[in-house]
């Protein structure tokens, strides 16, 4: 059976967590790309900023709602809200990306894979060892590899 290390790529595209915005989605449009990892000098995984991020960025912000009960007013949505404050202003990759990151290793089977992005609505897998990247799996290469392997 396959595994990440058969299907990853091995050249997962990665920035550092000070790394401009504007320059992050200047890559994503010159090199086609739908998820970028952030990393320290050492490659050490920090989060992901994936094209879901960037567009949500961009979206107008939800203003929280409340709701009165018996002279209470109770706020709703209102982490929700700071969240999203939070990545309207982001500056760098540190601002804007997901810090808690499904990740696999390399000896992680296709089915195994498929699971964890199906399980977790997560479209890239970091492949990682002792928090080190060795690559990046995408919904793409899964499918691919499906496509050449059919058992």
């Amino acid at each position: 059976m396959l595994t990440a290390l058969d299907i990853m790529n091995s050249n997962a595209p990665y920035c550092e967590i000070d790394t401009p915005i504007q320059e992050i989605i200047e890559r994503f449009a010159a090199e086609g790309i739908s998820g970028l990892l952030v990393v320290d000098p050492e490659e050490r995984l920090f989060g992901i900023i994936t094209e879901s991020d960037l567009i949500d960025q961009q979206a107008s912000l939800h203003l929280p709602t409340a709701m009165a009960i018996f002279d209470m007013v109770i706020p709703i949505g209102e982490e929700r809200f700071e969240q999203e404050l939070e990545r309207m202003q982001a500056l760098t990759a540190e601002d804007l990306m997901a810090r808690e990151v499904k990740t696999i290793v390399s000896s992680s089977k296709i089915d195994e894979i498929a699971a964890i992005m199906s399980e977790n609505n997560v479209h890239h897998l970091p492949v990682v060892n002792n928090n080190v990247v060795e690559g990046l799996v995408s919904k793409h290469d899964l499918i691919k590899a499906l496509a050449k392997n059919p058992n």
